[in-house]
């Protein structure tokens, strides 16, 4: 994702949301190395693990919120420059900065795909990709606005020797990922880890698969450094991978997966470049 973005729009108006999800991923590899070392030394903060624990979960939610938000002020800004081909024309619709008014109706539920398409102007591929994420960004959403706005109370978190756990039917985290037999303790108690994980991995899913439709649909042009690639090092980078690496491991393919497949073949053919 940041790789093609660096490399085929990088321009004025999408380089502060750019460095913005940059500084967020630094963040969130931070965060999850801070948990780490957090149930690694437990002993000498007695007491007060659980609420250190809920602190950078809360924070881990706020961050990857804000990936969304930054990720849509770059696709608003690349489509802003668009023009079709055939006439030369520009998009008729100028798209909203933040990701829930892309995705999220006024009823509060998620957008269609039918919906974001007829009411923004973008190809079907993309509003697909939007609704297919719509109901993870929604959980996500509500789960941040409960923290910042404090209107939910804070989860329970146990800490144990093995590292802190959650009940299984904590939500949103039970509707993000699966834990393996192996992993329940008494009480239905599982692993914190996976659940994490799992909403970064689907966090930046989401951002990848956006921007790699995105390039399907849109001639980006050649490439600002050939031969090269963009990467990421950070000396809490390993732990955030390692997480990652679990989280794929778990990930279980929505059926709209084969659907995506399908409307990419069908517009998968450039139709406008920037």
């Amino acid at each position: 994702m940041l790789n093609l973005i660096a490399q085929h729009v990088c321009f004025e108006e999408t380089a502060k949301p750019f460095m913005g999800i940059w500084d967020d991923l630094y963040n969130v590899a931070a965060s999850v190395a801070k948990l780490d070392l957090l149930m690694a030394h437990q002993s000498e903060v007695e007491g007060q693990a659980g609420r250190m624990v809920i602190t950078e979960v809360e924070y881990l939610a706020v961050q990857c919120r804000s990936i969304f938000d930054y990720l849509q002020r770059i696709i608003k800004a690349i489509w802003s420059k668009v023009r079709y081909k055939e006439d030369g024309s520009s998009p008729k619709k100028t798209l909203p900065n933040s990701f829930g008014d892309m995705v999220i109706g006024g009823d509060n539920k998620p957008r269609t795909a039918a919906e974001i398409e007829e009411r923004f102007m973008i190809p079907q591929a993309l509003a697909f990709v939007y609704a297919r994420h719509a109901p993870f960004f929604a959980n996500l959403r509500t789960m941040r606005d409960a923290i910042v706005h404090k209107g939910s109370p804070t989860p329970v978190i146990f800490t144990t020797q093995k590292g802190a756990y959650i009940e299984s039917t904590l939500w949103p985290f039970s509707a993000m990922t699966t834990w393996r037999s192996d992993e329940f303790e008494p009480n239905s108690l599982v692993p914190l880890k996976p659940a994490l994980g799992a909403m970064i991995y689907l966090t930046l899913l989401a951002a990848e698969e956006l921007i790699h439709t995105y390039s399907l649909i849109v001639e980006l042009g050649h490439p600002l450094c050939p031969n090269h690639a963009l990467f990421l090092r950070a000396s809490s980078g390993k732990a955030l991978a390692d997480l990652l690496a679990d989280a794929d491991k778990r990930y279980v393919p929505p059926p709209s997966d084969e659907q995506l497949a399908t409307v990419l073949v069908r517009e998968g053919a450039p139709k406008a470049e920037p």
